[in-house]
């Protein structure tokens, strides 16, 4: 029988072999000792995961190695271990622990409804009206943890309506929960401050505006 040339086995792609059932098992209760919706992360992880580009085997000729390794920057054995490190998914590797960090700072609609003490109704119509802040991952709401502030009698930070509006139609939600969360150089009160932090202590929301509508902070 003739064999599809798109079609693989485990010679094709060694790093490519089935999970074995224990691997599966210590996966699974690793993604329970997280907390949270254990179903509900490894759905979202699968969709994330599968929309990754697939490792591929290395594309380094050996021009590209003899020139890695002439400019210093690497040594024979440093770049074999990258490139067996590459070949072995630490770029899918990274980016997913990046992503499950990123997911573990925000909340679920139900703890949202909860800590503001609104029914879903109102969180809802909060969205739509930009006073809260809102993404969807695999068909559910989840909200960055950045726009809550436990301090305040509305349990928001200031000006997230003006903050909000600002950055949708910029920036992926990643990159507005990297940028609330890191002092800016602009933002100077007793030491530079993130927009979290600016906005809480009372600073102007133009501030945070004009480095949002500038791109200053990449």
């Amino acid at each position: 029988m003739n064999r599809s040339p798109h079609a693989s086995n485990s010679t094709d792609h060694p790093h490519g072999s089935k999970l074995s059932c224990e691997t599966l098992r210590l996966f699974g209760d690793a993604i329970e000792h997280l907390g949270g919706d254990s179903e509900y992360i490894v759905r979202a992880l699968t969709e994330m995961l599968t929309a990754m580009k697939p490792v591929a085997p290395s594309e380094l000729t050996k021009h590209h190695v003899r020139f890695l390794i002439e400019s210093g920057k690497f040594t024979a054995e440093t770049l074999a271990e990258t490139q067996k490190g590459i070949q072995r998914g630490s770029l899918q590797l990274g980016a997913a622990e990046a992503w499950l960090s990123q997911i573990q700072t925000t909340m679920s609609l139900e703890d949202t409804i909860g800590y503001l003490e609104w029914d879903e109704i109102e969180v809802r119509a909060a969205i739509v009206e930009h006073r809260l802040y809102a993404i969807e991952v695999s068909d559910r709401l989840r909200f960055p943890s950045w726009q809550f502030n436990v301090g305040s009698p509305e349990k928001l930070i200031p000006g997230l309506s003006e903050v909000i509006e600002v950055v949708l139609p910029r920036w992926p939600w990643q990159s507005v929960s990297g940028f609330m969360s890191t002092p800016q150089s602009s933002l100077i009160a007793k030491g530079r401050k993130t927009p979290v932090a600016w906005l809480c202590d009372g600073g102007d929301i133009a501030a945070v505006r004009q480095i949002v509508e500038s791109d200053d902070w990449w």
